[in-house]
């Protein structure tokens, strides 16, 4: 599989399909992704993952929203996304830090995550109890999903 990472300079209705598989609150997408810098990992001309990126605070970027197609899920692509972005960045000097933040029912997320460097920052409880922006609970992994987790690695 050919893989190219390259920026997002028009967001398309595939695009928001992808930004949904990570968060199923298009108000929660439209009140970051204005503000981010968004990539595309394509395959054969077809957009198979993407990955949303905001700077947070003095040197820190936060990866917003991360995600790949379900039909390509489990073929490394996550991975792909996220060192091409710390690739990317790493080579800005305004930049040392990079966050992302999950649910706590995220196994499979706090598993890649970890793998590839973060380190648990913080816990911030009952952030998906927020009914503005998610009116119906969120259950994953057969856990109604609460709180996040924040993790960081630098670049």
């Amino acid at each position: 599989m050919s893989l190219k990472f390259s920026p997002i300079t028009k967001y398309t209705p595939k695009h928001y399909e992808l930004l949904l598989e990570a968060d199923p609150s298009l108000k929660s997408i439209a009140s970051y992704l204005s503000r981010c810098e968004s990539f595309e990992l394509t395959s054969n001309h077809q957009s198979v993952g993407i990955i949303a990126i905001m700077a947070t605070e003095s040197q820190t970027i936060e990866i917003m929203n991360i995600a790949v197609h379900p039909k390509f899920q489990g073929k490394g692509l996550g991975t792909k996304l996220i060192q091409s972005a710390i690739k990317f960045y790493s080579t800005n000097p305004s930049f040392e830090k990079i966050t992302i933040m999950t649910g706590t029912t995220s196994f499979g997320a706090l598993y890649l995550y970890q793998k590839l460097g973060f380190r648990c920052k913080q816990i911030l409880s009952n952030h998906f109890i927020n009914p503005t922006l998610y009116p119906h609970p969120l259950h994953e992994n057969g856990l109604t999903l609460k709180d996040a987790i924040m993790l960081e690695r630098t670049l």
